[in-house]
C-alpha cells in the first residue's frame, strides 16, 4: 500500500494540481492534512481525502479521517486539536482508538516522522510555507509505502523531486 500526504498549502491550488498529475496514478490514496484554504467544491480537492485545519474557516471537512487501504489503516487529522506542537501523546491515543497503522498530521509546518508502538506518525511539512530545519527545501510532501514488515517514507520537494536525505525505513514488529 502506498499513500501520499500533503499539508498546509494555504490556498496554493497549483501545487495540488501538480502533485495529483504526477502522483495520482502511482499511489493508493492521497490525503490532505488540512489548511488547504480551498473549498471542498474546488475541483482539485476532489482528489484529496481532506481534513479541516485551523484556517479552513467555513468549510465542512471532517476533523479526522480514517480509511482502510488494503491491510493498513490510515488516520489523518490537522493536529491543532491534538497538541502536536508539544507532544504526540494525543495522536498516539487517537491511533489506538482508530486502530491506525499510520497517523498523519500537519499544523506545525515542520516535517516529522517517527515510529511508536509499531505505528507511523508523519507530518509531511507544509508544501507552501515550511518552517524549521528544512525550510530551505521550500516545501515538502511525503509518500509512505507500508508493508507488514516495514514503513518506507520518502519526502519530496515542491518540484516533485525526492529529497535523498529525507528517506527513511522503519521496521515493523
Amino acid at each position: 500500500m502506498k499513500v501520499l500526504f500533503v499539508s498546509d498549502n494555504h490556498g496554493d491550488e497549483e501545487i495540488l494540481h501538480e502533485i495529483v498529475t504526477q502522483f495520482g496514478d502511482r499511489v493508493d490514496g492521497i490525503f490532505h492534512c488540512g489548511d488547504s484554504n480551498l473549498a471542498p467544491s474546488t475541483p482539485v480537492m476532489k482528489n484529496y481525502a481532506t481534513v479541516i485545519g485551523n484556517t479552513d474557516w467555513g468549510f465542512d471537512y471532517p476533523s479526522v479521517i480514517t480509511r482502510q487501504i488494503d491491510d493498513q489503516v490510515v488516520t489523518v487529522t490537522h493536529g491543532h486539536l491534538y497538541q502536536v506542537n508539544t507532544t504526540l501523546t494525543p495522536l498516539l491515543l487517537l491511533a489506538q482508538e482508530t486502530n491506525a497503522d499510520i497517523v498523519a498530521y500537519g499544523h506545525t509546518h515542520q516535517l516529522a516522522v517517527t515510529e511508536r508502538d509499531q505505528r507511523l506518525f508523519i507530518n509531511p511539512g507544509s508544501i507552501s510555507f515550511p518552517r524549521g530545519e528544512y525550510v530551505g527545501i521550500g516545501g515538502t510532501f511525503a509518500v509512505v509505502e507500508a508493508t507488514k514488515a516495514s514503513f518506507h517514507v520518502q519526502y519530496y520537494d515542491r518540484h516533485l523531486q525526492p529529497v535523498p536525505k529525507l528517506k527513511f525505513t522503519f521496521k515493523r514488529g
